[in-house]
């Protein structure tokens, strides 16, 4: 590993064969700490590093998770009323790196999503997060932290429900996704086959990477911009009209984003497409160069299901003639006995 500069992470660098012809050193994205898999009777911590939660919906996710085996801890500011001012954003800060090191909370699950995230950011330190792997798991604004965590504390995450979609009962498919996401290392199933529509038949092998494509677009230029070498890309989006999501992909494109990823999965894409009447035909024409397998409709973002994805780990996506999936090619956890222990230093 070369030494970190700056907010950057350290990078593999691959040496050139001194008995080859020479060929220019190749940088590879770092290595990805794993957290460890939850097990019956642990905790989970839950914050709200975005707009504060419906005390009811919270509730309720809160009895999902706890009929399933489990036992859940609040952030003690969670419904605290949002100021977006430096103080606030501090404070909130702090309040993630509590539940973070709290040594009982085993997984983190942010309790919703909103605005608010990004502003966070700078009053973290990756150093508590990077010595302490935990699962942690949102999606909608939380792709600020999930990119952040990826790219600064070289630590994996999960792109999944917020708390206050969960539903108890044991038999919803969100919830299901949720709990064989952070309890098995790499688990068999094809997530996505049936549902997802393929556009661009395929198979690619690559880093699971992306989220909400706004904040995606936000990371450009930030010591936390995301890495989409030999990456397989997932983009959703909710509410935006259609040129804007023009101006978020070109804006990808033109800043060199889209050139190396080996595969693209749109999830879902809840838009205003009253300003675009072939829709496919105008989002496959913004990446109609790069030849590489496309799925659409894949059932995570902000509707329901909202499949669980674990960003920062291997796996392979398939478009066959009709449907795909993504399937592990890794493991996403470390195995129990690799349990890391809570480091304060």
């Amino acid at each position: 590993m070369t030494e970190s500069f700056g907010a950057y992470p350290a990078e593999q660098i691959v040496a050139p064969n001194e008995s080859a012809p020479f060929t220019p050193a190749i940088a590879r994205p770092p290595v990805l700490n794993r957290p460890a898999p939850l097990v019956k009777g642990d905790t989970i911590g839950v914050v709200a590093p975005s707009y504060a939660p419906q005390p009811g919906w919270l509730l309720r996710g809160a009895k999902a998770m706890e009929d399933a085996g489990y036992k859940v801890i609040m952030c003690g500011e969670i419904d605290r009323f949002r100021r977006f001012q430096q103080r606030e954003d501090e404070r909130r800060a702090e309040n993630l790196m509590g539940i973070w090191v709290n040594p009982d909370v085993k997984a983190v699950i942010a309790a919703t999503g909103g605005y608010g995230a990004v502003r966070i950011l700078p009053y973290l330190d990756p150093d508590v997060f990077r010595r302490n792997p935990k699962a942690f798991v949102g999606y909608s604004d939380i792709t600020a932290l999930h990119l952040w965590m990826m790219r600064r504390a070289q630590l994996r995450v999960f792109h999944g429900p917020t708390l206050d979609d969960l539903f108890p009962g044991g038999s919803d498919p969100t919830v299901l996704s949720l709990l064989t996401a952070l309890t098995t290392p790499r688990p068999e199933t094809k997530i996505g086959r049936g549902s997802a529509r393929a556009v661009r038949p395929g198979t690619a092998v690559g880093r699971l990477t992306g989220g909400n494509l706004s904040l995606v677009q936000q990371t450009i230029g930030t010591p936390y911009e995301i890495d989409t070498r030999d990456a397989i890309l997932f983009l959703e989006e909710t509410r935006d009209p259609m040129s804007v999501v023009d101006e978020r992909l070109l804006h990808l494109r033109e800043a060199g984003l889209l050139r190396q990823v080996r595969g693209i999965v749109f999830g879902q894409l809840s838009l205003d497409r009253s300003e675009e009447d072939e829709f496919e035909d105008f989002l496959l024409d913004l990446v109609s160069g790069l030849e590489v397998p496309i799925l659409m409709d894949f059932p995570a973002g902000h509707e329901v299901p909202n499949f669980t994805l674990p960003l920062g780990t291997e796996v392979e996506l398939v478009a066959d003639e009709t449907t795909g999936w993504l399937s592990y090619r890794e493991d996403a956890l470390a195995f129990p006995e690799e349990r890391p222990k809570l480091s304060l230093v």
